[in-house]
């Protein structure tokens, strides 16, 4: 893929889009949905998968095996099945993305596309002409909470916490089977607290102007830097202590019958005003970006303790994943709280607005009554703070990010069998925080590898490609395990 802003036009039209890469099956694409933000455009789609499933029989050689016996017979068949696309994108690329839809869309019936987000009404004539769809708007905040309630319910491990300087820096929440209550803070320009209670209970029970419009706006002054993804660039290399007055500053050490350590902020930006001294854009945005966490971290806990609530989620496009964002949100969660409260990111935070807006023009389908699991080789994955351990890895694209979601053919149910599925807890053992244990397993599967790949030859023995195909899949199965050993998640 290739991109050339110019910067001379509102709209760029030089980006080349592969539809196998991106836009994935279009030619069967139907039901859209796009929530149009401040920056980013995220478009939804349903399309049918027809795909070869392989089914193996296998042969008995419990009483003596000879050479040529034929190990398991494989037979395939075609199967079609339903899958659901998320792209998200920059609104600069939005004219070029609703051409290339437009060019490669062939089989479809559907007349209406649901829209939400406070862009929907400017770009409403532009989607209309382009794709030849009627625009109907969804309320932004109910498109919101369903999509939040679809991804928790719907995705293994959406929900996770950060921890930056542990050897694992996502920790993944086990999903729970009964996802309500929670609280819901979304950081968008400014910052709305949502109380969620039931699929269709929620209610807006606070919020504040200082957000993510906050830190861009005051950023901008300060750095002259007017990119976001660039400011944050800045704050993750400052130093805020060379702009922040801290406890220490001011006694000289901790204040202890106060129980405040001497490393504490007393007062954000209380150096600035030292004379002759110039501040780097670096420290000033790193000061920048703890001022506004810490201020809708408190807000988030006071929120949580008012309602008594200990799941809180945070979202919007002030976090988008980024590893600083999330680390300063998580320190001030955690000090406020004094631990009784974790952050929670979720994985695909930035697509909750259009999946709802998806949801409510899929109605009647009901697609609540299906279970869905994210398709990872067309998904993009979450950002980490050492991407040189893994360098193989399918990054979060500067100009695109993809989610894909696969209709299981039956619905999941959590543990059937038990009396009471949300009180169990069960035996498991995190491969990704457990070292000694995932080296043992990795080992495991490292010694198994010869006896696979044996094992897949011999089972197609008259295709000549069979040995070819199968030692790419050692390579790349010893890549993966080399991957996991060094970056578990």
């Amino acid at each position: 893929m290739s991109a050339r802003v110019d910067s001379s036009h509102s709209m760029d039209k030089s980006i080349t889009l592969p539809p196998n890469e991106i836009f994935r099956n279009l030619e069967n694409a139907k039901r859209f949905a796009i929530d149009i933000g401040g920056s980013l455009t995220k478009l939804a789609y349903y399309s049918t998968v027809q795909h070869k499933v392989a089914k193996v029989r296998s042969f008995d050689h419990t009483a003596k095996e000879t050479e040529g016996d034929p190990l398991y017979e494989i037979s395939m068949q075609e199967e079609v099945s339903a899958r659901l696309h998320f792209i998200k994108f920059e609104n600069a690329y939005i004219e070029t993305c609703l051409d290339f839809i437009k060019d490669h869309l062939v089989n479809t019936d559907t007349k209406v596309i649901k829209a939400t987000g406070g862009g929907a009404h400017k770009f409403k004539d532009l989607i209309e002409k382009k794709l030849k769809l009627r625009v109907d708007k969804e309320d932004e905040m109910t498109c919101l909470i369903k999509g939040c309630n679809f991804v928790l319910r719907n995705i293994t491990h959406e929900a996770f916490v950060y921890a930056k300087h542990a050897d694992s820096e996502f920790r993944f929440q086990n999903t729970h089977p009964d996802i309500f209550p929670y609280l819901l803070i979304n950081i968008g320009s400014g910052v709305s607290i949502f109380k969620v209670e039931s699929e269709d209970t929620f209610e807006r029970v606070g919020g504040s102007s200082i957000g993510g419009g906050t830190f861009w706006g005051l950023g901008a002054l300060l750095t002259k830097t007017k990119r976001f993804d660039e400011l944050l660039q800045l704050a993750s290399k400052g130093q805020h202590t060379n702009v922040d007055m801290l406890v220490k500053d001011i006694y000289g050490g901790s204040y202890g019958s106060l129980g405040l350590t001497g490393d504490l902020i007393a007062s954000s930006f209380g150096k600035s005003a030292t004379p002759d001294k110039e501040f780097s854009k670096e420290d000033m945005a790193k000061s920048l970006l703890h001022m506004i966490s810490n201020d809708i971290g408190q807000l988030a806990c006071l929120y949580a303790r008012l309602h008594n609530l200990t799941r809180v989620y945070f979202g919007g496009f002030f976090i988008r994943g980024h590893p600083v964002t999330m680390h300063t949100i998580t320190y001030s969660i955690n000090f406020f709280t004094k631990g009784e409260v974790q952050a929670l990111f979720l994985r695909h935070e930035g697509y909750l607005g259009t999946i709802g807006a998806f949801l409510k023009g899929a109605e009647e389908d009901n697609p609540n009554q299906y279970s869905w699991g994210e398709n990872y080789a067309g998904s993009s994955g979450l950002m980490s703070t050492s991407p040189d351990l893994n360098p193989m890895q399918r990054a979060r694209s500067g100009t695109f990010d993809m989610l894909e979601m696969d209709r299981l053919e039956r619905q999941l149910v959590n543990l059937p069998l038990l009396q009471d599925p949300s009180s169990y807890i069960p035996d498991t053992v995190d491969l990704s925080e457990d070292a000694l244990a995932r080296e043992y397993w990795l080992y495991c599967f490292e010694e198994a590898l010869d006896g696979v790949v044996k094992r897949a030859v011999a089972s197609q023995p008259d295709l000549p490609e069979a040995a070819e195909r199968a030692e790419k899949f050692r390579h790349k199965y010893q890549h993966k395990l080399q991957t996991l050993r060094h970056q578990p998640l």
